[in-house]
């Protein structure tokens, strides 16, 4: 719809925002970033393009708000798939699993927070994830896992997670594995085994080792 578009009343500037957050989401999973401008949005919305900014300082902000917003959401699949397991192993694997496919289904929001130009509100969403995962982690160390430091074993999850998603949203979708739900599980598997085998000892793999663990 385009055309012109009556100033918000007052105290409703929020109710707007959220309209033109409504409209950059679609024009974002519909056409890409390229395609988010605040122009773009503007004439979505029938307002000008000073309208828009008034909510949104430059098109980045514009863009982070509408990834972050996604983003948001992340934290609360987080804690439904792990609240309520016992086991601080298994949780932290569900929670590597609602990651990843976080990540593989939100594939725009995820490289453009993650892999994309910096900014405050990505990086304090990157934080949080890195917090959030130390977190589990040392729910682990706390129930027995031998660990020499739980930041550092933090950091080698989140690689494996993070890593995991980038391989596969950087192709295009008909190049992703036929199973992504099995490339998920064994990805997650991976990422936790990976980090809490090694927490504490830094032996290189050998084929004894892994013959022995199957």
């Amino acid at each position: 719809m385009t055309g012109s578009r009556a100033r918000a009343p007052k105290g409703q500037g929020g109710l707007l925002r959220e309209h033109l957050l409504d409209i950059a989401g679609r024009i974002l999973e519909a056409d890409g970033p390229g395609a988010l401008t605040i122009r773009a949005v503007a004439t979505t919305a029938g307002v000008t393009p000073p309208a828009v900014y008034l909510h949104f300082a430059s098109k980045q902000d514009l863009v982070h708000a509408t990834c972050l917003r996604v983003w948001s959401s992340l934290f609360d699949e987080l804690e439904a798939v792990s609240r309520g397991i016992p086991d601080p192993v298994t949780a932290l694997h569900e929670t590597c699993v609602a990651y990843i496919t976080f990540g593989l289904q939100h594939p725009a929001q995820y490289r453009l927070v993650m892999d994309g130009e910096a900014t405050e509100a990505s990086r304090h969403n990157e934080d949080a994830c890195f917090r959030y995962f130390r977190d589990k982690v040392t729910a682990c160390r706390d129930a027995g896992v031998p660990m020499d430091s739980t930041t550092e074993t933090a950091r080698l999850l989140c690689a494996g997670a993070h890593g995991a998603v980038s391989l596969l949203i950087h192709q295009e979708r008909d190049t992703w594995p036929s199973d992504t739900g099995r490339y998920v599980a064994r990805a997650a598997s991976a990422a936790v085994h990976g980090a809490l085998l090694t927490a504490a000892r830094t032996a290189p793999p050998s084929l004894s080792a892994v013959t022995r663990s199957g």
